[in-house]
């Protein structure tokens, strides 16, 4: 066996001194071929689906619908609600002259994945102030005595909200 490797090896590399296009053409041709194969088989081969199954919307099913679904009004319909913000909690040991901001880190580690950056909150981490609070607090009554109604201006029909707006603050 061993002799028969032995002359095999040296039949091949004989071949490959005397003809390296040949060997170079022959395993081009090979890579090539086993690229198309596969190439043909994923495409005829039929997709197998990635999703979790969905099911169909027309038919029943037996899990009852969420209890927090909003109830039917008609489009361009909006009845109030009494809505109270919940007591924010003191932030520990803050102070408006020590106080660094937090650090902000919008991505995670790992892949990223383009979204609109949406998510929930705590009521109390809402509005964050820090030690430059101050310093831009009178930057803006600075801004406002200069330029008056042209620094800032809220439309009639947005009024309401904006002063919603001023009361959670």
């Amino acid at each position: 066996m061993t002799g028969a490797f032995a002359a095999s090896y040296e039949c091949c590399k004989q071949f490959l001194g005397e003809h390296p296009r040949t060997v170079f053409y022959g395993l081009l041709l090979s890579s090539f071929s086993i690229l198309l194969f596969a190439t043909i088989v994923s495409r005829y081969k039929k997709p197998q689906s990635r999703r979790a199954y969905s099911p169909d919307p027309e038919k029943p099913t037996s899990k009852p619908r969420s209890t927090f679904k909003a109830p039917e009004r008609e489009p361009g319909v909006w009845t109030p609600v009494d809505f109270k913000r919940p007591a924010a909690s003191p932030y520990p040991n803050w102070d408006v002259h020590e106080t660094e901001p937090l650090p902000y880190r919008p991505f995670r580690h790992g892949p990223y994945h383009i979204t609109m950056g949406l998510r929930t909150m705590q009521w109390d981490e809402w509005i964050e102030l820090d030690n430059h609070y101050l310093r831009y607090h009178q930057d803006k009554k600075r801004r406002i005595e200069e330029r008056g109604e042209k620094c800032s201006k809220t439309a009639p029909e947005a009024y309401d909200g904006a002063v919603e707006l001023l009361e959670e603050l």
